[in-house]
């Protein structure tokens, strides 16, 4: 069975801001971590994540990393201080027992051996960077896959708006203050099919798009030229086959 594990921290590279240049380190971990000794199943871990170590200020840059480091991995390292290096050794820990221990609890519970199952295995990717800027806010994207021997996977991609200046996430309000929930309820719904045109339209009518009669601001969101765009994951307002949801309203809207 392929085995690798390695953390790479890469070399320092600039992404150009309209205010600043950011630049990051990646904490890279690929890795198969077999169910046991000798088991055809395992665990495969694929993370390829970007901190900043520049950019905003010493502050604003502690701020950053944590919200990053949290929103990757989970609220427990929320005040995770060591090396990225460390850091991933944690998560890989953590992780490794919680396969282990869960699939062992699962053979147990229902008495079999794992002979008699299809698979064990289970897999996390997490992606994690910085994208575009827009005025003084920067976007981070974190892309998420995960499979834990169901029918299929889990996918999220899951937006961080930051300002550029305090390195504070920001929430929708920042762009949307100005006009009221009933005026940005209609919005979502008024343009909630403009990212679905290749899906609506062959055999497929608008009402069976999503199972939800009002979409409600979600908390992830992206700014960008366009406007500003709210993500939805699978699940959240329309089946799974529609995958992420993301309704962009233009700026000239929101005035």
């Amino acid at each position: 069975m392929k085995r690798l594990y390695y953390f790479l921290l890469a070399g320092l590279f600039l992404l150009s801001a309209c205010t600043s240049e950011i630049r990051t380190e990646k904490l890279s971990l690929h890795e198969e971590i077999p169910f046991h000794e000798g088991s055809q199943f395992f665990l495969a871990l694929d993370y390829d994540v970007d901190f900043p170590v520049s950019g905003f200020s010493n502050t604003a840059l502690a701020k950053v990393r944590q919200t990053i480091r949290t929103a990757c991995f989970g609220d427990a390292y929320v005040d995770f201080t060591a090396s990225l290096k460390e850091l991933g050794q944690a998560v890989r820990d953590e992780q490794a027992q919680a396969y282990v221990l869960e699939n062992e609890a699962f053979l147990r519970e229902m008495e079999i051996t794992e002979d008699e199952v299809n698979t064990l295995n289970w897999s996390f990717d997490v992606n994690g960077s910085f994208k575009d800027t827009y005025r003084n806010y920067i976007n981070y994207m974190i892309e998420q896959s995960s499979y834990m021997a169901g029918a299929h996977g889990l996918f999220s991609m899951t937006p961080v708006v930051f300002d550029l200046t305090t390195g504070q996430p920001v929430s929708d309000e920042v762009f949307t203050g100005g006009i009221s929930r009933d005026r940005l309820l209609e919005l979502l719904d008024r343009y909630k099919f403009e990212d679905l045109a290749d899906e609506v339209g062959e055999g497929v009518r608008d009402e069976d798009v999503f199972y939800v009669e009002a979409i409600e601001p979600s908390q992830y969101f992206s700014v960008g030229e366009k406007g500003l765009t709210y993500y939805y994951q699978p699940y959240d307002v329309a089946p799974y086959v529609f995958g992420v949801i993301e309704i962009t309203i233009p700026w000239e809207e929101l005035k």
